[in-house]
């Protein structure tokens, strides 16, 4: 069961969602599309109709990021968020958005949950496995991209015409 907050705990700023974009490095329309979707939702709304998302909100939204290289599907998407939501119901309320974006281990409530929580686990963990793969390839062929264009810059130098 998780505690409550305190009554003499601060409360806790809710952040609009330019302030959000820009710390979990996302586009604000990445952030509509997700919400349009359903995957995310803001906690509130200012009085003005500006979005306003809690700390937990955005540990959604930073573990949709992380989804979003490696091609999940937006039903995959959705799954892997109701996964992570299970695994991280027992946390603490201080570590509730860290337990979201951090693996944990949870415990199902029966044995025939449990072993189906690990296979769906293992199956996205199988695609971003191969997914990282294939990341891995394109990083190797930019990083030797980048490398062309440094020696590039650096000959071109000396390669044009000699002013008069």
């Amino acid at each position: 069961m998780r505690d409550e907050p305190s009554t003499d705990d601060p409360p806790r700023p809710l952040l609009q969602i330019g302030e959000v974009a820009a710390r979990v490095d996302l586009s604000i329309r990445s952030i509509r599309h997700w919400e349009e979707m359903g995957l995310v939702k803001p906690s509130s709304r200012s009085p003005g109709g500006f979005r306003l998302y809690s700390e937990e909100d955005v540990a959604r939204i930073k573990l949709l990021r992380y989804m979003k290289p490696l091609n999940f599907t937006l039903d995959q998407m959705r799954h892997l968020l109701e996964i992570r939501e299970l695994l991280s119901a027992e946390a603490e309320t201080g570590d509730r958005e860290s337990a979201l974006v951090w693996p944990r281990t949870g415990q199902a409530s029966d044995e025939d949950s449990g072993a189906r929580l690990r296979r769906d686990l293992e199956h996205y963990l199988d695609r971003a496995e191969e997914r990282l793969g294939k990341l891995r390839d394109q990083v190797a062929e930019v990083e030797d991209f980048v490398g062309r264009l440094r020696d590039e810059a650096r000959h071109a130098g000396g390669a044009g015409p000699r002013p008069r």
